[in-house]
């Protein structure tokens, strides 16, 4: 039994994905901590650092090691024993290690040279992940959105109707955004996968006069750039990365809110598709909730209170500062399970999005013209000026819906708008009503092309 919701047997489904908590477990952590100390040990006894036999031994020993449950029960004693995070680490490897090579395990490095280095690799992957669910999000919104380039509905703000606009417009905004996400992350990722081999104040001081030798081939043997200087308290990189999947939840969030509240039964334009095995109550069979829409939230909302909590970080005491870089094991793990869970939850979502354009069109139609006003005014305008026609469709609204009458019966009738009577039937067309949604959808689509030919070319290069 796990108390934390992320790791439960039974609830973890919701909060990660496989392939996130795959990254982020006890187990692939230690081994990616194993690997890293069997990297130093290469290099430090290619270096002449340490004994080249002694390294040899050190690194088959960290590569043979299976962090199984007994090996994990045994570091958490030990923890609990020594309060380090790594002194039963150590003296695990130290003790399979044959005759004395295990006195150099660890050599001259410190907890945040392996922790640092290792999250690092940790995010490029994750890093990854989401790269794919960005992906197939972003397809799934650009289906939606050139599948609905012409479907009218109305457009709210502030809650209430507004004007016409179509619903793939809406899906276009879905996909711009999230492709600046995915632009942002390949910035964000250059900016990253780096390493950290810098000692106790990052002075290098314990790696001998070729330290900066032996940390350039560490580095480059995991797959990571060297830092020009340690960043055991710059903490700027994990805090960006943090915040990017703010943004990136947080569109998340918002598509899903905008599905939750147009599903709800007085407005039915969208629904989640119909799983039958899903039990919307189990008090009320007849509903159907927006559980997924409704997780997104909570994703979210997860993702934004660490990205807080991992802001504190950037102010450190000196050259290292435990409270400051301590939170991020927790903190960065549970923002990254979160975000690639409420992606791939946002990417089945839309795939399987369900949209009633029938109700789209009632629902338009209730207003009995209203949402036209806009239209009346502007032709008004053309004769009288905006201010004037504003104010004289402002009071003739207001009269008609005291009287419940339609807003086209309300302009015919009116002596100051019946000359309007041979433009009527083109002003309160709902379909000519939507001003340029669908060239913007088609400016977003084209997007997509320029995007698919662009890619050849980045690959080459």
């Amino acid at each position: 039994m796990s108390a934390w919701s992320f790791a439960s047997q039974v609830y973890g489904s919701a909060w990660s994905t496989p392939a996130m908590r795959a990254i982020f477990d006890d187990a692939p952590r230690l081994r990616g901590w194993l690997e890293i100390l069997a990297t130093l040990a290469d290099v430090q006894g290619e270096s002449g650092l340490i004994p080249a036999d002694a390294a040899r031994d050190v690194a088959s020993t960290c590569r043979a090691i299976e962090p199984n449950q007994d090996f994990l029960c045994g570091l958490e004693e030990d923890y609990r024993t020594s309060g380090h995070s790594t002194a039963g680490l150590i003296a695990a490897i130290a003790s399979r290690c044959p005759g004395t090579s295990g006195q150099w395990v660890y050599y001259g490095v410190t907890v945040q040279d392996v922790a640092d280095t290792w999250t690092m690799i940790a995010l490029r992957d994750a890093g990854r992940l989401l790269r794919g669910d960005l992906t197939r999000v972003a397809d799934a919104a650009s289906a939606i959105a050139g599948t609905h380039r012409n479907t009218v509905m109305a457009g709210r703000t502030h809650g209430q109707q507004g004007l016409p606009i179509t619903f793939g417009f809406k899906a276009a905004g879905w996909l711009v955004e999230l492709r600046r996400h995915q632009e942002r992350l390949g910035q964000v990722s250059k900016r990253m996968e780096i390493g950290q081999l810098c000692g106790g104040v990052g002075s290098l001081s314990s790696l001998g006069p070729n330290a900066l030798e032996i940390q350039r081939k560490f580095c480059e043997r995991l797959g990571l750039r060297t830092p020009t200087v340690s960043w055991t308290a710059s903490r700027d990189l994990i805090v960006e990365w943090a915040h990017l999947l703010v943004l990136i939840a947080g569109t998340a969030d918002r598509i899903g809110h905008e599905v939750y509240s147009l599903q709800r039964d007085e407005i039915g334009e969208l629904r989640e598709g119909q799983n039958p095995q899903v039990i919307g109550s189990i008090t009320m069979p007849h509903k159907r909730n927006p559980e997924a829409s409704e997780q997104i939230g909570a994703l979210s909302r997860v993702v934004r209170a660490n990205a807080a909590m991992l802001a504190e970080s950037l102010v450190h005491d000196h050259e290292r500062d435990g409270r400051s870089w301590k939170i991020e094991w927790h903190a960065v793990p549970e923002a990254t399970m979160a975000a690639g869970r409420a992606l791939d939850l946002l990417a089945s979502l839309l795939g399987n999005l369900e949209v009633d354009a029938v109700r789209m069109r009632t629902n338009l139609e209730m207003s009995d013209g209203y949402i036209l006003s806009e239209a009346v005014m502007l032709r008004l305008a053309q004769t009288m000026g905006r201010r004037a026609a504003h104010e004289l469709v402002h009071e003739a609204a207001i009269e008609g819906k005291r009287n419940g009458m339609a807003l086209r019966q309300v302009v015919a009738d009116h002596p100051a708008t019946a000359f309007l009577l041979p433009d009527l039937d083109r002003i309160f067309d709902l379909s000519l009503q939507a001003g340029q949604c669908a060239a913007q959808v088609d400016r977003a689509l084209e997007g997509d092309v320029q995007d698919e030919a662009i890619k050849p070319a980045t690959r080459h290069r």
